[in-house]
């Protein structure tokens, strides 16, 4: 009995998933054979995805994408959804590089209002500190990289952030005074530093990507808060031969100060350590490791298997390769696009949870 709930929504989930992925690729695979060597597309679809954190949700994808003239791809995506839990997505994504190539923008305007969830902080929280409230966020990340020798690029970031949580628990842990309920405005400067040889920065089939992401939030640029963020996310793409692809990424996440819970590095969701609810799992530092086979099946439509380790910790020495999550599972991609733009369908298993499904657009890295 425990395992039909499960087994009806994956049955349920992948005739939708599998009858939608038609009907897209029935409506642009004329654009993609067609238009394969066009420098200039702009995709609009009606979006629908499945996750745990979101339920079914629903809403409309738009994209305008160019080719510049070494064959790198610029793209301004876009993108509102609305979920059967009540929450609301706006997000702009910008990925620019400039007429002559000498300089690559990029960044996001993300509004929310989001329904979620809070276990606490740490590696061994339990699901029974399970709380929901109300998430209103609004971000705006700019980011300038120069583009050197052409494939590294070194620049500055900006970024701003405003959260408020709302519909707290009286009695729950965030009512205890946790950091980030009452300063809710962090601004920050940073630097970038990327190594690009990928052949596509959507579906990659071969080279690297390599960056490293330094982010001061201090109250001298008007912040609440004082953070230091330093990400860096390290990606392999092995072509394997007839088209069979192995992907693989180390991500790590570290933050040093009073670092409010909303933006605390965190394990789960659609890309980083598929199978836990997002955020499931956050704390100042966060370490995940992931691989990836792509394989074809049929021109448009390929499958993935992936898995997945990783931890989160308060301090770089406190990590525990013992205590680490894991996760795994198996997926579909359909080709929607010209530039390789991908419908993704997975489901992910862990060793304590129900499986988790999403259905969404683009790798998860």
């Amino acid at each position: 009995m425990h395992l039909y709930r499960p087994i009806r929504k994956y049955v349920l989930l992948s005739t939708l998933v599998v009858s939608h992925i038609f009907i897209v690729q029935a409506q642009t695979d004329t654009l993609v054979n067609k238009r394969d060597t066009a420098k200039r597309y702009f995709i609009a679809l009606p979006i629908g995805f499945y996750g745990e954190e979101t339920s079914f949700g629903f809403g409309g994808s738009a994209g305008y994408y160019y080719r510049c003239k070494d064959n790198k791809i610029s793209s301004l995506q876009g993108n509102a959804v609305y979920t059967l839990k009540n929450q609301v997505s706006l997000n702009v994504l910008p990925k620019i590089y400039t007429s002559t190539r000498d300089f690559y923008y990029s960044g996001h305007l993300k509004v929310n209002y989001y329904p979620d969830k809070f276990f606490g902080i740490g590696r061994n929280t339990n699901d029974t500190l399970e709380e929901n409230y109300t998430s209103k966020d609004f971000s705006v990340l700019l980011q300038r990289q120069r583009i050197l020798f052409g494939v590294i690029m070194a620049g500055v970031q900006a970024q701003v952030n405003y959260y408020q949580a709302e519909d707290i628990k009286t009695d729950g842990l965030l009512s205890q005074g946790v950091i980030g309920m009452n300063d809710k405005f962090t601004a920050g400067l940073g630097l970038l530093l990327t190594w690009d040889t990928r052949d596509n920065m959507f579906y990659a089939t071969d080279g690297e990507f390599y960056k490293a992401s330094l982010m001061v939030y201090s109250k001298a640029f008007g912040s609440n808060l004082n953070v230091t963020r330093l990400t860096v996310d390290l990606r392999n793409f092995y072509a394997l031969g007839g088209k069979h692809i192995l992907a693989l990424q180390v991500y790590g996440d570290m933050t040093w100060g009073d670092t409010p819970f909303q933006i605390m590095p965190s394990l789960g969701g659609s890309d980083i350590l598929r199978g836990y609810y997002k955020g499931r799992y956050r704390d100042k530092m966060m370490m995940c490791a992931q691989a990836e086979y792509r394989f074809p099946i049929y021109k448009w439509l390929k499958g993935t298997a992936f898995a997945g380790v990783g931890d989160v910790a308060n301090d770089l020495d406190r990590f525990d390769i013992s205590q680490s999550k894991v996760a795994y599972g198996a997926g579909l991609r359909a080709r929607v696009n010209p530039v390789n733009v991908h419908l993704r369908f997975d489901v992910a298993f862990t060793r304590d949870r129900e499986p988790a499904f999403y259905f969404t657009a683009s790798e998860a890295f």
